[in-house]
């Protein structure tokens, strides 16, 4: 069984969930059975979508590089990271750590072509999308993405900013309102692709038309820790 680390804090309710669905996910009859897991929650990690954007000079790589090391001192064998814009630096922090980071929007990418999704609606930071991660990846598996239009990404953007990052709730009628018109516009799944917005999975009660990009990292950390058995 390898040991998984956790580069979280971005933000800390994402990090929790995260740990969360892994503990759900693993098949264990007992405490001694469970993942060994080693959580590095650093919520000063620079705001990842501000750097992207040019609005902040605030370089967030160097302190994320800075926990994982950490981690992978402490045993860590594999890492995940509960913030997906995050991973506009995956092949750096690979690097720079030295060990594995399960890529979420690869796991994704699979779960499309499971589901034969090739139409997939996207709620994600300007961030992410600006650095092109969702579009890049998936487009290797065929897979076209649909953003919200303008208005609709700033609704996006405030749920994640305003609401859960400010320890608030999505709200329901901002959150119905993006995904009907990316439904509208020919999406046949959405991924909850901020994880801040995996809250919206349990507080909404969505159906299977919506991906939770938790739990698609969840299960890829079981997978990967348990493989070796």
């Amino acid at each position: 069984m390898k040991k998984l680390g956790i580069i979280g804090g971005m933000g800390p309710m994402a990090t929790a969930d995260l740990y969360r669905r892994v503990i759900e996910l693993t098949p264990a009859d007992s405490d001694q059975e469970h993942i060994e897991t080693w959580i590095g929650s650093v919520p000063q990690i620079p705001d990842r979508t501000a750097y992207l954007l040019g609005t902040s000079s605030e370089n967030p790589l160097p302190k994320m590089v800075e926990v994982g090391k950490s981690l992978r001192d402490q045993g860590a064998e594999i890492l995940a990271i509960p913030c997906i814009t995050a991973h506009a630096f995956h092949s750096e922090l690979e690097e720079g750590i030295g060990i594995p980071v399960i890529h979420p929007i690869r796991e994704l990418a699979e779960l499309c072509r499971i589901c034969d999704v090739r139409k997939l609606g996207v709620m994600a930071t300007d961030g992410a999308k600006k650095a092109g991660i969702y579009d890049e990846v998936l487009s290797d598996y065929g897979v076209a993405c649909i953003w919200p239009d303008e208005k609709g990404q700033k609704d996006v953007m405030s749920m994640i900013y305003n609401d859960v990052k400010a320890g608030g709730m999505i709200g329901v009628g901002t959150f119905g309102r993006v995904a009907k018109d990316l439904f509208d516009r020919g999406s046949e799944a959405i991924v909850l692709g901020c994880t801040e917005l995996s809250q919206a999975k349990y507080a909404l009660k969505l159906d299977a038309r919506y991906f939770d990009i938790i739990d698609v990292l969840a299960e890829a950390c079981v997978r990967e820790c348990l493989e070796e058995e």
